[in-house]
């Protein structure tokens, strides 16, 4: 296919031409050009000399295969991705749209970092190709070939995982709601059957959580923790001791009004004998029942600290259990104590906390670490952006390729808070001794000696050359 790219006003476009007509495109792409379809790019078509050109709006999108340059996909993104382009094809199948015209290419998927949403590229031409064609072959594999090269190798299970889909896909009728269906079965199989308390292990549980997360990691810890702590007591409810402990409390104090009311009525009035009886048998009663209630209060708070030390010790068990099947490496230990050394030096010269531990860690290097050879011949170039700004002092070093820039941060190696930078703006590559520079589908673009570059296009830059992102200058030396 020939892919064109077109900037008009704020708006991206992603060009596909088609040597027919509007009139000759039948319901596919009179369908497509409504744009009901849930998660399809929308499309607009214009003829041209006879022939249609398809205009897909991939504004603050950008490309699945843009989104994990140089990054790894984990289980979690895995299982998004697939979920989502499944319910992609479900959307087409309401439509009678032929699922062999949505293009699964990597390429040709784009994402919404805002919305974290996937969308589809609907190709007409795609589809009745594929009908005309009698050839068999596996329309998946260009997409299981991304996900082999780019998930998260150390995760043996999903390695094992995507294999496995990757066979799946070979088959005649396979869909994407079949491997969505496998990663469920998987879960619920291996680690949800054997889920009980005196079945189930720690070490079950910690092969679940290396598929999570740290933030779902803590969850579920904490959800080990509450099911161990009700099978223990007869799963009595949490925060009981602290609720009976605030009733005999408001008991006590309603018990001493009485007290008080009764003694009241006793000095304030002349009563007769049977009055008197009564009432120095209610103030019995009432003291009785502040006394027990006082008891129970106090003996509520004993077993409530009881209870939070036990809590507190069952949680310190748990957590043993996951770092003595986490272990700590050496590296990791030697930079904990050189910090705490760093700090307790710091502490004890009571003077600047920066310059102490800089000067501390200069002699640690100098007196104990190992002497390494610089040879210049193989010294490590630096690649910046110097800012020609007046405001904008924030110069950007190319520590790293692919690097990318943008403003959303955790998801760019530099983040810019300007608001005429895109999520995700632009990207630096290194082939051999060339650096390529290509615009992220960006809103306000990227320019080059004043030149704006085309949407997805890549340009090699030199030293330097003035680049541009949105409204912030920069020359690269």
């Amino acid at each position: 296919m020939e892919v064109k790219y077109f900037k008009d006003y704020k708006y991206n476009y992603l060009i596909l031409k088609c040597e027919e007509t509007e009139s000759e495109g039948g319901y596919q792409q009179k369908m497509l050009a409504s744009n009901k379809i849930d998660r399809i790019l929308k499309c607009s078509v214009r003829n041209i000399n006879g022939a249609a050109y398809y205009y897909y709006d991939i504004s603050s999108k950008i490309t699945l295969e843009n989104l994990y340059q140089g990054k790894k996909m984990s289980y979690l993104q895995v299982k998004d991705f697939l979920e989502q382009m499944d319910f992609i094809y479900g959307n087409l199948t309401k439509y009678f749209m032929e699922e062999s015209g949505l293009l699964i290419q990597p390429e040709y998927i784009y994402y919404d970092i805002g919305l974290k949403q996937y969308y589809g590229l609907y190709y007409p031409r795609a589809a009745r190709d594929e009908m005309e064609s009698n050839a068999c072959k596996n329309l998946y594999e260009p997409l299981m070939d991304f996900l082999l090269n780019h998930i998260d190798t150390d995760n043996q299970k999903l390695v094992e995982s995507i294999y496995q889909i990757y066979e799946l896909s070979e088959e005649q009728f396979f869909s994407l709601s079949n491997a969505v269906s496998f990663f469920e079965d998987m879960e619920e199989g291996d680690y949800r059957a054997e889920k009980t308390i005196g079945k189930a292990t720690i070490e079950d549980e910690y092969l679940f959580l290396q598929d999570c997360k740290e933030a779902d990691k803590e969850e579920f810890v904490e959800e080990i923790f509450e099911e161990i702590q009700d099978s223990r007591k007869g799963k009595e409810k949490k925060g009981n001791h602290e609720k009976n402990g605030f009733f005999y409390g408001i008991f006590a104090i309603l018990s001493l009004c009485g007290l008080v009311g009764e003694g009241w009525i006793y000095w304030e009035y002349q009563l007769t004998q049977q009055e008197m009886t009564m009432i120095i048998c209610c103030a019995v009663v009432t003291f009785l029942c502040f006394v027990f209630s006082l008891v129970q209060s106090i003996l509520s708070g004993k077993r409530n600290r009881k209870q939070e030390k036990e809590d507190e010790f069952l949680q310190r068990e748990i957590e043993d259990e996951f770092r003595d099947m986490h272990p700590v490496s050496l590296d990791g230990v030697i930079d904990r104590d050189m910090d705490l050394a760093i700090a307790g030096n710091c502490r004890k010269q009571g003077t600047n906390k920066r310059t102490d531990a800089s000067d501390y860690e200069d002699n640690y290097e100098k007196n104990f670490g190992e002497t390494v050879f610089i040879d210049l011949k193989y010294r490590t170039e630096e690649y910046k952006l110097y800012a020609l700004d007046k405001k904008n002092k924030k110069h950007i070093e190319l520590t790293k390729f692919p690097f990318t820039i943008g403003k959303m941060a955790g998801c760019v190696d530099c983040a810019i808070a300007d608001d005429s930078i895109s999520r995700l703006h632009a990207r630096f590559e290194k082939q051999e001794d060339k650096i390529l520079l290509t615009d992220m589908n960006s809103t306000n673009g990227t320019y080059k000696n004043g030149l704006r570059m085309e949407p997805s296009e890549t340009v090699e830059i030199e030293p330097g050359d003035e680049i541009r992102f949105g409204k912030l200058n920069y020359c690269y030396r």
